[in-house]
């Protein structure tokens, strides 16, 4: 395992370096972050998601389906997902979660998201929350950013 350098906001290292993802995995953890970025450290500069996503080619219609996926977990999450801040070196857990969940869509499966989704939210938000990634994902995928899809295996406990 290369060294990761240690996180300015004091994460913990793992074994998923930031530098190590394709540009749509980039794209996909850097608008998240930059989501959570005001929710965290409100008052803050941060970078905007939106225009991360329009730089990326990412037209209005994905934005709004990141946007509301991204309401619906913030809003509703059943515990706290992890969300690391826009600087550090390492993925967290969900935001591997994520990149699945996105990269399952592409790819037709919803068993992996629909998993993804009814760990992080109560039942009544699973399927807004999926018909959201859904779009988000296509309009991703339409404009040839594609992310490999998740071994199922490991997300099985």
């Amino acid at each position: 395992m290369s060294h990761i350098p240690p996180c300015p906001d004091g994460h913990a290292d793992t074994d998923s370096p930031v530098h190590a993802l394709d540009i749509p995995a980039l794209l996909v953890v850097g608008a998240m972050r930059a989501w959570v970025a005001p929710l965290v450290k409100p008052g803050h500069e941060h970078p905007n998601w939106r225009e991360i996503l329009r730089l990326a080619g990412v037209p209005g219609e994905g934005a709004q389906g990141f946007n509301r996926l991204m309401e619906v977990v913030a809003g509703h999450a059943r515990r706290l997902i992890e969300v690391r801040c826009c600087h550090c070196p390492a993925l967290g857990e969900d935001e591997v979660h994520m990149l699945s969940l996105v990269g399952a869509l592409q790819q037709g499966d919803a068993f992996v998201p629909v998993r993804i989704l009814t760990d992080w939210l109560p039942p009544g938000q699973v399927t807004p929350a999926l018909a959201s990634a859904q779009r988000f994902a296509a309009i991703l995928a339409a404009q040839g950013l594609r992310l490999p899809g998740p071994a199922r295996q490991a997300l099985m406990h």
